[in-house]
């Protein structure tokens, strides 16, 4: 399954302002479309008004202004304004500039009839003249464009004329006339910002309900594909976990067979090797979709911190064994993320080239970084390098899905179940980081991503420190007959099934099924250890069973056993003094428990 990353949503103020600029886009676009038949109207109409005044006035002067409007006239029809694609903030302010520009000079080229056309002889042409212009004011209020300072800008420049001219020179009525020229122009220009907000609060819930829409469908198509992902992941993790299943039933039914007809001892033991390795198998596989689902619901919440990387590297190479894995780490490299998922993504990438590396060796790496754009912000770039088998390049983009494993096509579940690199790519996107990959065939690979330093003086993460020996048990040691085991399971399968190895070990199992039971039933003083399940049914579940348990007998070797162990649980467990075993239990670490267990039990000599 492929979790949708949680991008965190813009400020409210960088999400109005891109509103804002959608609009302002939108605004311009319908203020440069072709008018087509109405600028041929337009046209004809001052083509009359200059026959009139060529009529009654100056044939020279009419002709000028018709000139100047077929002039503007052309630009407009022919030439139309040019917007860029795709707008940003810049080249709209150009646009709108240059819209602007081409507003005031078809209106200017209009207005100047106010002047051109103006007879001081005749009131009766004054009045017609003013009349004239301001119904083409009116006109041209809602068409000439919808950006507000152009209408505003073209309004004032088509009045403007023939209201200086009116009075400069007009007559009385025509000086009045102008002055009414002055108010009209004021009332437009409220009424053209009023106009425009309200084309502006339209363009804007139609884009509003268009992003909706939009956001609706992608929403649909995430959903179709986060379903068809969750298909194939749970087809893909259903096929695998068949797989050791039926390995196990089928291995059973051959141990049942063998065992009927007295099979030799050799073949036997085979055969309980082959259950034992489709069981690790099984486990393996569900411990790793436990990890998934555990990362994906982000039920362990991150805490960065300053991690210092070389003991962290130094430790995980301890763990690998045999010397196969070295390391090459400054001892001033300190990041700061998240330390167990920082453990988690080197552990499986780690993981992931042993399995791959069948000789040679792995090279855990760790160098310096500076970060793009600065001179003292530093980051450290981990390497993870292998000289195994290699990626082909075509194959790299899908090694980070799920149940993908380029190097093993024929499913062998020792290399495991393709889960490692899936389990790092959702860390990887949890501590926000990317995990890159260069690889070719035959010549290994190198998975790296970049963490960000610690700030200097920063107390780092106190390394994992290796575990005290001479506190362990000795795991060749005989368990003492007839210790006495308190075992609390309400599965009877479970329940049963850790009876009966406690019985082959000679231990004495006391059985009980919830927290209460144990409580009123068992003899809690004759105890040497403790099995709890956590999920028990009724009041009580493991947890507090257990911390009942401490509280009458302290000395009591309390395990703490469950499918589901978290941090949080292995914390708990380590400061009371218990042990937290995961299910399925394996029969080593539940011998050990009862070897401490006895040893605790055990006298200490004098000394």
């Amino acid at each position: 399954m492929t979790p949708t990353p949680a991008s965190a949503a813009p400020p409210a103020d960088a999400r109005d302002g891109d509103h804002r600029f959608a609009i302002q886009c939108e605004v311009l676009r319908l203020s440069i479309r072709p008018l087509g038949p109405v600028l041929l109207v337009q046209y004809l109409l001052n083509c009359g008004v200059a026959a009139l005044f060529a009529w009654q006035f100056s044939p020279v002067r009419a002709l000028v202004w018709l000139a100047l409007v077929t002039g503007v006239t052309v630009m407009r029809g022919f030439f139309a304004q040019r917007l860029p694609e795709p707008f940003t903030p810049a080249t709209l302010r150009a646009a709108q500039r240059q819209h602007t520009l081409r507003t005031a000079i078809w209106e200017l080229a209009h207005g100047l009839a106010g002047v051109l056309l103006f007879n001081p002889e005749r009131p009766d042409l004054q009045l017609l003249l003013g009349l004239i212009l301001m119904g083409m004011t009116l006109s041209s209020a809602f068409s000439v464009s919808f950006y507000t300072p152009a209408t505003q800008l073209a309004i004032t420049l088509l009045l403007a004329p023939v209201i200086v001219t009116g009075l400069w020179l007009g007559a009385p009525v025509m000086m009045a006339v102008a002055v009414i020229g002055i108010g009209l122009t004021a009332m437009m220009w409220k009424l053209v910002a009023d106009h425009s907000r309200q084309l502006e609060e339209n363009i804007g819930l139609r884009l509003n309900e268009r992003t909706l829409r939009e956001q609706a469908l992608a929403g649909l198509r995430a959903s179709e594909q986060a379903q068809a992902e969750r298909l194939r992941f749970f087809s893909a993790a259903n096929h695998d976990l068949r797989q050791p299943v039926m390995a196990i039933g089928l291995q059973a039914e051959v141990l049942r067979q063998q065992l009927q007809h007295g099979t030799d001892s050799a073949a036997v033991q085979h055969t309980v090797a082959s259950l034992s390795r489709a069981q690790q198998a099984l486990e393996g596989l569900t411990n790793q979709l436990l990890e998934i689902g555990r990362i994906e619901a982000a039920v362990d919440p991150l805490r960065p911190a300053a991690v210092a990387l070389a003991p962290l590297l130094n430790e995980l190479a301890r763990q690998a064994g045999e010397g196969r894995v070295a390391v090459r780490c400054p001892a001033e490299a300190v990041a700061w993320t998240d330390a167990v998922a920082l453990r988690r993504v080197l552990s499986n990438l780690l993981d992931n080239a042993l399995k791959f590396t069948p000789r040679g060796r792995v090279l855990l790496a760790v160098r310096a970084r500076r970060r793009p754009g600065t001179d003292t912000r530093r980051a450290w770039r981990v390497e993870v390098r292998d000289s195994g088998i290699g990626i082909a390049a075509e194959s790299q983009t899908r090694v980070f899905d799920d149940f993908e494993q380029v190097g093993n096509v024929e499913r062998n579940l020792q290399h495991g179940h393709g889960l490692g690199l899936a389990i790092v790519r959702r860390l990887a996107g949890q501590l926000g980081i990317e995990v890159a990959l260069r690889s070719a065939p035959g010549k290994g690979s190198v998975f790296s991503f970049e963490l960000p330093a610690a700030r200097p003086g920063a107390a780092a993460v106190p390394a994992p420190a290796p575990s005290v020996a001479m506190n362990e048990p000795d795991a060749d040691a005989e368990l003492r007959p007839g210790l006495a085991v308190l075992v609390v399971e309400d599965n009877i399968v479970v329940a049963d099934s850790l009876s009966a190895l406690l019985r082959h070990w000679h231990v004495a199992p006391r059985i009980y099924a919830s927290a209460a039971e144990a409580l009123a039933l068992a003899d809690l003083d004759a105890l040497d250890a403790a099995l709890c399940d956590i999920r028990l049914p009724g009041a009580f579940n493991g947890i507090a069973l257990a911390e009942r348990l401490a509280q009458r007998k302290p000395a009591l070797t309390i395990a703490l056993i469950s499918a589901d162990i978290t941090e949080a649980t292995q914390q708990l467990a380590a400061a009371r003094g218990w042990h937290a075993l995961r299910k399925p239990v394996q029969p080593d670490a539940l011998r050990r428990v009862l070897l401490r267990a006895q040893q605790q039990q055990q006298p200490t000599p004098s000394s």
